[in-house]
């Protein structure tokens, strides 16, 4: 080390060190470019945080209750330990009605109805509804399972955003409403709004309906001939898709967006749980032991995939406001880290703007599938 004491010799005026004006033009791009960064950081973050206040406020849904320990019913050590006996529908290929109704981007429609695999006791969500978009460029284009998120309105939504893409990607889609949603919504209800609630019971007969009832579409699609079908699910719909990989192995690729390892984490540590929180209280579940044993089974973190993990890809937000990155964290070491790809978005600009989930999934499909 230099003796401070040691005379120098002076230094000329605006003399620096080689390469230092470089360097110095390089920290100030970089300071500049961060700021922009940090407010489009700030605005996804409120765009969430917007969209939560919007679902909590104008969406309450009716006040609901969990009945004693019913749930306790789903309990089950055996189910945990083989969730394909959980999950297991009255028959393995339903009995479909299809009919064409219109062309789109290159694919021809046809909407399809099966009476459920697992009835639940609403009349309107016992018919499974769903549309098949078979591409005409390409009979044998691999298939592409939507599992679609929570309390959607309307089906060009979905359209727009996932099946115009994969379509022009080269695949075939089909999409199954979920339970509670779309035309399986009970009458007086908007879509949805049943789905997830303080009946946590109901909750898991929900997903229990959704999941065999989209197994039960990808074994009339593979009985019509397709060979190649995966599944994507996204949000709400990505819990779906990671219990699907959790019951059956034979999925050509498994792709969850903005999904983490249990329903607890955004009822619990999000605020877009608060109405459902509060109606967990007034029935006695507001209880993070109690709640996670009861959906445990509709939790794809309890499970290890059957799905080979090669073809296993999750895409999550760096910024996600609903599903927050530690649940996602958990469900990828529960799942022994499969590909992981992190994105500076937030819930909703990951799954609906350009650049997001299918930007890293559509490039993984068609390697999985091709």
């Amino acid at each position: 080390m230099l003796d401070p004491r040691i005379d120098r010799k002076p230094v000329p005026r605006g003399w620096a060190p080689r390469g230092s004006a470089a360097l110095a033009r390089r920290a100030g791009g970089a300071a500049r470019r961060s700021a922009p960064g940090r407010v489009l950081r700030a605005l996804q973050i409120q765009l969430d945080h917007f969209r939560i206040w919007n679902k909590i406020t104008f969406h309450r849904g009716r006040v609901l209750a969990t009945a004693s320990d019913a749930w306790k019913a789903h309990d089950t050590p055996a189910f945990l330990r083989d969730p394909s006996l959980f999950y297991r529908g009255r028959t393995r290929v339903p009995e479909v009605t299809e009919r064409p109704v219109g062309r789109l981007a290159g694919a021809e429609i046809a909407r399809f109805t099966f009476p459920t695999l697992y009835p639940m006791p609403f009349p309107e969500t016992n018919v499974a509804v769903g549309r098949y978009y078979r591409s005409i460029r390409n009979a044998d284009a691999p298939v592409v399972l939507i599992s679609h998120g929570w309390a959607h309105r309307t089906i060009k939504t979905i359209e727009h955003l996932y099946v115009r893409p994969f379509l022009r990607a080269g695949f075939s889609v089909a999409f199954v409403a979920h339970p509670l949603h779309f035309e399986r919504t009970p009458r007086g209800s908007y879509s949805g709004e049943f789905v997830v609630s303080a009946d946590v019971v109901m909750t898991t007969e929900a997903f229990r309906q959704g999941v065999i009832d989209l197994i039960g579409a990808a074994d009339w699609l593979r009985s019509r001939g397709h060979r190649r079908v995966g599944v994507l699910g996204y949000s709400l719909g990505g819990y779906l898709a990671g219990i699907m990989a959790s019951v059956r192995g034979d999925w050509d690729f498994v792709v969850l967006g903005g999904t983490g390892d249990s329903p607890v984490s955004p009822i619990l540590d999000t605020d877009l749980g608060k109405n459902v929180r509060e109606d967990l209280d007034a029935c006695g579940m507001l209880d993070r032991g109690k709640l996670t044993r009861a959906w445990k089974i509709i939790s794809p973190g309890a499970f290890h995939p059957r799905a080979p993990k090669e073809r296993i890809l999750l895409v999550a937000g760096r910024y996600d406001r609903i599903m927050l990155p530690q649940s996602v964290r958990r469900l990828w070491n529960a799942w022994d880290r499969p590909a992981l790809h992190w994105l500076r978005r937030s819930h909703y600009t990951l799954l609906a703007t350009n650049g997001g989930l299918l930007s890293h999934a559509i490039p993984f499909m068609r390697e999985r599938s091709g």
